[in-house]
């Protein structure tokens, strides 16, 4: 769950206010009487000034919503920055646990091994028994059940 929400969360951050180019191209792009006080002294008579100050008007209502989508990015990039750090934590828990069972695991082979090579070195010190001489051969065939316990 957390690792849906992890990438949830960076997708929405490809869509980031500080990323949005038109935006910054339209706030770069705004006359430099809004920007610069200074040149007001050049505004000439009415017309002009209700001009500028319509698109002062603009500005303001585009910078203040850009302002807002940049807040609400910072806290969605703080949140995301907090899910990191547990996501990472959680990755370490599980990394611990892995280990631990990764060397389990490998001490059990160690043995498995060991095992292993006592067992072939005690097959291979078992007589060959086809080396050994009939034993069966001539013996007489061993007494029944009933032949053990009769009371003859």
């Amino acid at each position: 769950m957390l690792t849906e929400n992890l990438i949830k969360a960076l997708q929405d951050l490809e869509n980031a206010a500080s990323g949005d180019a038109t935006v910054r191209q339209k706030i770069a792009s705004l006359p430099q009487e809004v920007q610069d006080v200074s040149l007001l002294e050049n505004i000439a008579d009415k017309a002009a000034a209700e001009r500028l100050s319509k698109i002062v008007d603009e500005a303001c209502l585009l910078l203040a919503e850009y302002n807002g989508r940049l807040a609400a990015e910072l806290d969605d990039r703080r949140q995301l920055a907090r899910m990191l750090t547990e996501y990472i934590n959680s990755q370490k828990e599980i990394l611990g646990e892995k280990e631990k069972k990764l060397a389990e695991y490998k001490q059990k082979l160690a043995q498995v091994t060991q095992v292993r090579k006592e067992l072939k070195s005690h097959i291979q010190n078992l007589p060959d028994l086809s080396l050994l001489p009939n034993v069966t051969g001539g013996l007489a065939p061993l007494p029944s059940a009933g032949d053990l316990f009769s009371s003859d």
